[in-house]
């Protein structure tokens, strides 16, 4: 076969994948405070994970907070080895009254690793839509 033949379905193949989104698309994430309680609640678009490990929570002093998940579903990652992601929807839950500084990392499925994201969580009652 001559390169000219084979050289359509190269392009083909690497136009069908899409560009990766913006990660607050990618991993939309909003909260809920009750008391000193934290709920954390991720959706994600089919073709997205987030990492069950790499979701941390800090007070502003940089203190690390307890963090609770769920388990998460295996997987055999090129990135991180063997690790549990969440597909579709993530949850957390942070005690803690104070502002506090959650950081979480995630790919896209055989596209990119995104860098890790921080942000900001105050002390209000919810996230804005």
């Amino acid at each position: 076969m001559s390169l000219f033949l084979c050289l359509p379905l190269v392009l083909t193949s690497a136009s069908a994948r899409e560009a990766p989104l913006p990660p607050a698309k990618a991993f939309a994430l909003n909260w809920e405070r009750r008391g000193d309680e934290l709920r954390l609640n991720w959706r994600m678009p089919n073709g997205y994970y987030l990492y069950r490990s790499h979701i941390e929570a800090t007070d502003d002093a940089g203190r690390a907070l307890a963090l609770t998940t769920p388990k998460g579903q295996r997987k055999a990652d090129p990135t991180f080895g063997d690790t549990e992601v969440y597909y579709r929807t993530a949850r957390a839950t942070v005690r803690h009254a104070g502002a506090v500084r959650l950081t979480y990392r995630g790919c896209q499925e055989d596209g990119l690793c995104y860098i890790p994201v921080t942000v900001r969580i105050p002390t209000q009652e919810r996230s804005r839509p």
